[in-house]
């Protein structure tokens, strides 16, 4: 494995990296195209009201997004707009909306979106603009097919009880990424069983400014981990019923589309720059069938990320797929990929053999940051060229194990458990995945580099 080592002084006393196995910053490829500029922000006619309020823009496509808002109203307005190309806005949308019986938002499915176009939009209260109104909110549609420049995508997990309100999301959030990914635990709902119960978890996070701040700043892609249902869940201990009630709550929280089958696994494309591959690696877990994630996920995710001609391709694991054998053996492994060995080695391997540039896996869970390549060197297993950024914890209780562990950086070439959220700038024309860890105080932690 041939990496690049540059190291420098961070804002802390973690490292700067600059390691990667492709060309480099010196490559002499030519500058690759940024975001143009974008309207100052749109100044929503109308004043802020109570009844309308965690909005939220997910999954947004080249054509499409889902708008979501809690509502204390029975029918709400949307109305959206879209830049104007010379500086201002213009009304592109808007709608009545009814909030269904036993519903507690309203949404919209919006199609006829302009590719890589910044829309501003925000929910009036009854069937006209006189009402008070949500809070304003932001999204970027995807590149289209073929569309090629930089990529900016936040990025965090577990929004523990440890620190709230989660600050590094509101520091991130305000950087405008293109997108924002929840890798799990956005919600602990642990002790919930009704959809009430769970609903009043999500009412108490949505109301939090991190995660407030983040969902009316930019477009959403999430997964889910287990506190999303209950910790550590398994279906001999989760009813079918309290199932449904935790997946209904999560998707009117966060607005998002169905996967292929039904479920949460799904993949969104940014043109030819990025491929996002979201994976459910709690729901489908059979030990008899020796499946961390089902059959039809894991033939979806390889026939997918073969064929893939995008330069990234980051798959979303709520779990690490690393081998973490030198840092906590085989503890919990049961709960990760590691313990599944079958799969996850089959999964690699077919990785390896068909030799996908630009992957980077993408995880959460573990309540400490990490950036490490997904196998150790000089094992016999798969994933020694692959690369794994683990992000967070926004608020869970750090896992302190991570700085007490002696790390020569062999394999973890960034290990720490500050809280914190992500900036990943994703250059397509030099390959390079710029990782920039953020803290609370809005000081970067962290950041390195990976060419891949």
């Amino acid at each position: 494995m041939t990496l690049l080592l540059l190291l420098t002084l961070a804002c802390t006393d973690k490292a700067a990296v600059d390691s990667g196995t492709g060309d480099g910053a010196d490559s002499g490829h030519p500058p690759t195209a940024t975001r143009p500029a974008e309207p100052d922000p749109w100044a929503a006619p109308g004043a802020e009201g109570t009844a309308l309020w965690g909005i939220a823009a997910g999954d947004p496509r080249p054509d499409r997004v889902i708008l979501g808002a809690r509502a204390d109203v029975e029918q709400a307005t949307l109305v959206v707009m879209a830049d104007d190309g010379a500086g201002g806005w213009t009304e592109v949308h808007r709608e009545t909306l009814d909030r269904g019986d036993g519903e507690v938002s309203v949404r919209a499915e919006l199609s006829g979106l302009v590719a890589d176009t910044v829309y501003a939009y925000a929910f009036y209260e009854g069937t006209d603009t006189s009402g008070a109104r949500s809070p304003v909110g932001r999204f970027r549609t995807a590149l289209d097919d073929g569309d090629w420049r930089v990529v900016t995508v936040g990025a965090t997990s577990c929004l523990g009880n440890a620190n709230p309100p989660w600050p590094s999301m509101s520091h991130v959030a305000a950087l405008d990424p293109d997108v924002f990914l929840l890798l799990g635990d956005t919600v602990y709902a642990d002790g919930a069983v009704t959809l009430d119960e769970y609903r009043a978890k999500w009412d108490t996070n949505l109301a939090l400014s991190g995660l407030r701040d983040t969902l009316a700043a930019t477009g959403t892609v999430a997964t889910w981990d287990d506190h999303e249902v209950d910790n550590n869940w398994s279906w001999d201990a989760v009813t079918p019923d309290q199932y449904d009630a935790a997946l209904t709550a999560y998707r009117e929280s966060l607005p998002q589309t169905v996967g292929p089958t039904g479920g949460v696994w799904r993949q969104i494309h940014w043109g030819q720059v990025l491929d996002l591959f979201v994976l459910d690696v709690r729901s489908e877990r059979d030990e008899d069938a020796a499946l961390y994630i089902g059959a039809d996920q894991e033939a979806w995710l390889l026939d997918e990320l073969t064929s893939s001609s995008a330069a990234f391709k980051l798959v979303l694991t709520s779990v690490p797929i690393v081998d973490y054998s030198d840092l906590f053996g085989s503890a919990a492994g049961e709960d990760r990929w590691q313990g599944w060995p079958e799969q996850r080695t089959r999964v690699l391997q077919a990785i390896d053999d068909a030799g996908v540039r630009g992957l980077l896996w993408v995880s959460g869970d573990v309540h400490h940051a990490m950036v490490q390549t997904v196998g150790i060197e000089g094992s016999d297993l798969p994933g020694q060229e692959q690369w794994e950024v683990t992000v967070g914890s926004a608020g869970s209780t750090p896992n302190v194990g991570a700085d007490l562990y002696e790390n020569d950086e062999s394999h973890y070439r960034l290990l720490f458990s500050d809280w914190n959220s992500v900036l990943f700038t994703l250059d397509p024309g030099t390959g390079e995945a710029h990782v920039r860890f953020v803290g609370d105080d809005g000081a970067d932690i962290a950041t390195i580099s990976l060419y891949l």
